[in-house]
Order: C-alpha cells, then structure tokens, then sequence
C-alpha cells in the first residue's frame, strides 16, 4: 500500500466517525492528523558504535552516512559496551580509565560511575526494565548493578561461576545472559543465581543480542567466523557466516534487521531475518566493539499533532453549527 492510499484511508476512517454540519472538513484535518502520524512515526532509527581504535562513538544515520558523537576529548578511552536508558541517554563502558560515561542527546558527558564505584575494565552494559544498570567487569570476575544516582553493588562474582564476563544481554523475564572468557554463556535471573546456558560450539562469544520472539544472538571469533542462534531452551543453530573477522557487538532495529560490529575488519554488516548480510558501514569506524539502536519515539509528536487538529477542529465545528443542531 503507497503511502498516499494510506493516507487517504486513514483519513476516511477518521472522518466516518465525525458528525455534524461541518463534517465537510473533518475529511481535511483527519488527512492532516494522519501526515503527523506518519511523518513522525518514518523517523529512522540512528545507530551508535563504540570505536576502541581511536575512542570516539560514531552515529550513523540509516543510511550508513557517520558522524562523530564523543571521542577522547569527552572522556572516552577504550569505549566497549554501549547502552540506552529509557530517556534517550546513551551510557559507555570505558575498559581503559574505569568509568561508565553518561551523554545526553547532544553529547553533553558526565561520569556516571568509576573505580571508586567498584568497576574494574568494565566490558558490558546493559539495562533492565526497571531502569537499573547492570555492568561487567572483567578485571574482577564480576557483574555489578546500578540504580539511576549510580549507587552500585555487586549483583553476581566468581562464586556464581563467572569467568572474566564480558557481554550481556536481558531477555523480557530479566534474566541476564551473561558471555564470557572460556566461551560459555551464563544465565542468572533476577536474584543473581547464575546456571550454564550454553558452553559449546562458540569461540570467544561477543555480544548477545536478542530478536523479538526470544531468540539469542550471539557472535563466534573462529571455527567458522559466525551469528549463532539459541532458542529459548539453548538449542544451537547457526543464523550466519562471514567473512569479515572478529564479530563483537550485535544489536537489532525494530524491523527485525540485525547489525553487526566486526572489529579486526572495521566493518558494520546488517543482516536481514534470514541472514542475507551487506555491508552497512565500512567508514567513520576503527576497530568497532559496541553498538546501541535509539528508536525514535513518537507519541510526544502524534501526540501534540492530534491536540492541535482537535483544538482546531473544536472551534471550526462550534462556529458553523451553533445551535449544536445534528
């Protein structure tokens, strides 16, 4: 369906349910209700990329075109894990000057947490829905968890079976997947009590990720260079190949496309549901560890569309029926 059949359609519907003697216009401000709707909810996602290389972010547009976001100058030094929390603010994981930085939209950085807080070459974030932040820590064996003022404590350590954690991922029941150095992945749930998910046919696991039906993605170094997928009960099938060497950090758009950070080849590759990949970004990347997905939200803007046009709907309606007659 084009977009101007979806339009009219939308406008029609909208102008069925509205009665009275100036029904004449309501086909013309559901039409403008509609272009606010689907102007706002077109809006791209932007894609962010931790760069370990030379300590910047690069944000991509969705057509692969990149701008520098922060780089060293704003407290980046060896950024791997990227992370978003519910208001738009994107955290990194500094593994070199052990800190976990705050930026804004508009790049502004603070220090969120640092060594003081307990964070050893932090490697991995990730938030769950209550907007807690979860870390790994690889130079102490530990996963750390922070409320939003940056008060951490320690949620799960090397007595929970962790071997130098590196990734993690949070599936909707909010447990925590957890990758690490002899290439298992860990699942611990909510109380921190941690069991083998998977310890087989993976080589040095990257960032997990998962789909939209529960499915884990996780990345595989060697023996082939791989996308490997999980079920929810930990069956193993292989989603990709590649050619491109060492795949770190996977994230997913909310189309369902899977993009992939492949640090030794400075390459971004997208990938579609069935595996299909193309290069997304080859550019404005070196040595590319983490990627975080913002997804635009859209209901501030439909939201103040819709008012708008009720407001003035409202006056039009009051001032060609007056006697409120039907």
């Amino acid at each position: 369906m084009t977009a101007s059949m979806t339009l009219s359609r939308c406008a029609e519907s909208v102008a069925s349910k509205m009665k009275g003697a100036a029904v004449v216009i309501s086909l013309g401000l559901a039409a403008l209700v509609c272009f606010f709707f689907i102007d706002v909810c077109a809006h791209a996602e932007t894609i962010y990329v931790s760069n370990a290389g030379n300590n910047t972010i690069t944000r991509f547009d969705s057509s692969g075109n990149p701008s520098v976001f922060a780089d060293g100058s704003d407290g980046l030094s060896t950024p791997w894990g990227l992370a978003f929390d519910s208001s738009g603010n994107l955290y990194v994981a500094n593994a070199d000057n052990n800190t976990i930085r705050k930026f804004d939209s508009s790049g502004n950085g603070t220090v969120f947490a640092n060594n003081s807080s307990g964070l050893s070459t932090p490697f991995g974030l990730a938030f769950d829905s209550s907007g807690n932040l979860y870390v790994a820590n690889i130079g102490n064996a530990t996963i750390e968890k922070f409320d939003s003022s940056g008060h951490g404590v320690v949620f799960a350590n090397s007595n929970s079976g962790l071997n130098a954690p590196g990734w993690l991922a949070l599936d909707k029941l909010g447990n925590l997947y957890v990758t690490t150095a002899n290439s298992t992945i860990m699942k611990f749930n909510s109380s921190g009590q941690g069991t083998v998910f998977a310890n087989s046919g993976l080589s040095a696991p990257g960032c997990p990720a998962f789909d939209s039906n529960g499915n884990l993605y996780v990345p595989s170094w060697s023996d082939p260079v791989s996308i490997v997928k999980f079920d929810s009960s930990g069956n193993r099938s292989v989603f990709a190949f590649s050619s491109l060497l060492q795949p770190t950090g996977l994230a997913f758009d909310s189309s369902g496309n899977l993009y992939a950070a492949f640090a030794d080849s400075n390459t971004i590759e997208k990938f579609d549901s069935s595996g299909n990949g193309t290069v997304f970004a080859n550019s404005g990347v070196k040595y590319p560890l983490g990627i975080a997905i913002q997804v635009p939200e859209p209901a501030t803007w439909s939201l103040l569309a819709l008012s708008a046009v009720a407001f003035i709907g409202g006056r039009r309606l009051y001032s060609e029926n007056p006697l409120g007659n039907t």
